[in-house]
């Protein structure tokens, strides 16, 4: 329903809660996989992941609220 009003989304990844260690922010644009890969993570280590959704209006980005972050590990 909202998913047409939204150019992308960004994740953002860090190493500890408050996202100010080894933090990488991914871009995607779109809404119609809202799915992304994220290269270059550690093995064996825990990261802290958000998500925001962006618009772009005559060349200006407006951003959502970052969402509560969740704990992954990779193996």
């Amino acid at each position: 329903m909202f998913k047409s009003r939204i150019t992308g989304y960004q994740v953002k990844i860090a190493t500890n809660s408050s996202f100010t260690k080894n933090v990488k922010i991914v871009t995607k644009k779109g809404y119609s996989n809202i799915s992304k890969d994220v290269t270059g993570l550690k093995a064996n280590k825990k990261y802290y992941v958000r998500v925001r959704t962006y618009k772009t209006v005559n060349g200006s980005k407006y951003y959502s609220p970052w969402s509560a972050y969740k704990t992954r590990s990779t193996d």
